[in-house]
């Protein structure tokens, strides 16, 4: 066996297995995004009904929106279906191809550089929150942990990461064999 196909073989399975975490990802954010929904309509009807609403929502769906986002974007990204504006990289990839490929690898590596910047900058936060055991609510009346969803935000970002590079070869590979 050569060393390509080794290497070639070794990138598909990073790949199928970064879907399938990304995949895996996506799907804990909108099971997510269903509780949510159930835990505000409940809070509304115990607010509306008995006059008792559900401590820390509002701080719960604050905190989850990031986690959200977080969890989803990466799966977003390898699926092709983050907002992207393309049109001038498609005007320069139908009259030099070479040109467009060398454009859209280099912004795949431009998102890759901005990810891992994020979660390089983001993890001293989680440390922190974790170790200091940082809250986020009213005293007395509702807390949660913060560092947790801090977590999310480096997580989401190494997972994007991944989506970026694992794009940019799948375009060079493309173009080689084209």
């Amino acid at each position: 066996m050569s060393t390509e196909s080794t290497g070639v073989g070794a990138r598909d399975r990073l790949d199928r297995v970064a879907g399938v975490v990304m995949g895996a990802a996506n799907v804990v954010a909108t099971l997510w995004i269903i509780w949510l929904m159930v835990l505000i309509v409940s809070d509304v009807i115990g607010r509306e009904t008995i006059g008792h609403p559900i401590a820390g929502v509002p701080e719960m769906v604050k905190f989850s929106i990031v986690g959200i986002v977080f969890l989803q974007i990466a799966h977003t990204h390898r699926k092709g279906e983050m907002i992207r504006s393309d049109g001038i990289l498609g005007m320069v990839r139908a009259r030099w191809p070479r040109a467009g490929l060398a454009m859209d690898v280099f912004a795949q590596l431009c998102g890759a550089a901005f990810a891992s910047t994020l979660a390089w900058a983001v993890w001293p936060k989680v440390t922190r929150a974790y170790e200091r055991g940082e809250m986020e609510g009213v005293q007395g009346h509702f807390t949660m942990p913060v560092w947790p969803f801090l977590f999310l935000i480096v997580l989401g970002s190494i997972l994007l990461t991944l989506s970026f590079l694992l794009t940019a070869a799948t375009e060079f590979k493309e173009h080689r064999t084209a």
